[in-house]
Parts: C-alpha cells; structure tokens; sequence
C-alpha cells in the first residue's frame, strides 16, 4: 500500500486556521501564540489514514509527542475515537 502523501503548506495552514489555530485536545495555543502546534492525521498515513480534513486535527506539540511517543505531559490526550465523536457531532 502506498502512503500518502506528505500535506502541502496550504492544505497545513487550511486546516491550523479551520482548528482556531488551538490545539484540540488541550486547547493551548492561538495565532499569536509561541505554542508550537502540528498536524496530526487520526488515522496515521503509515496505516493508510488520508490527507482528507477529516482526518487531520490540529495538536500542540506536547500532546502530538503524547498521542505518538507516549511522553506523559499531563494532559488529558483525547482518544481517536472519543475525537471523531466530537468532530462528528456525536454524544452531545
């Protein structure tokens, strides 16, 4: 299976200005912020996940190490499908 492609500059910032330019999990950050936040595919690209807005969310860098590195911060790391449940509008 070939993995996806690496996201482009526009399709990072589409998707750092859709999320308030705020981490999701812990909501740290904002556009004038010195947070440091990256873009996290729910469904990792080795494992297939795509390029797709719904498959991407915006995490400060200590929550992405967390989520990928298991580095305790702690801070609450909300699970992918505890995520999608929110993103989806679900449980509410």
């Amino acid at each position: 299976m070939a993995k996806t492609p690496r996201l482009s500059r526009e399709e990072r910032y589409a998707i750092l200005e859709r999320d308030g330019f705020h981490c999701v999990n812990c909501g740290s950050g904002g556009k004038t912020s010195r947070v440091i936040l990256e873009v996290d595919h729910i469904i990792p690209r080795s494992a297939g996940g795509s390029n797709h807005p719904n498959n991407l969310r915006t995490l400060c860098v200590i929550c992405h190490d967390h989520r990928h590195y298991g580095a305790w911060t702690g801070r609450k790391v909300m699970f992918d499908e505890d995520f999608r449940r929110q993103r989806e509008g679900e449980g509410e």
